[in-house]
């Protein structure tokens, strides 16, 4: 499991299902059942617990309905280190 600390740069794979290849940092985001100061959550799925980190895109970016975000919360596995 990949490990994002706050203001990480990380980059959005190809692979995702929305805003590949966007560019964006790791921020923290005040999820209702999380403690201040966090900057991801667990998440139980059919692979078991998958670690979701909120982030601010360099650039809104669209989902695939067409709506547009100046963040989200991405799944670990397609967050790719950005130097």
């Amino acid at each position: 499991m990949k490990r994002f600390a706050l203001g990480d740069r990380v980059r959005i794979s190809q692979d995702y299902h929305w805003a590949q290849g966007a560019q964006a940092r790791i921020v923290e985001h005040s999820w209702p059942d999380l403690p201040p100061g966090e900057c991801f959550r667990r998440v139980p799925s059919l692979q078991g617990l998958l670690r979701f980190y909120w982030v601010q895109f360099d650039e809104p970016q669209r989902d695939t309905e067409g709506d547009l975000y100046s963040g989200g919360e991405i799944d670990d596995r397609y967050l790719v280190a950005d130097s």
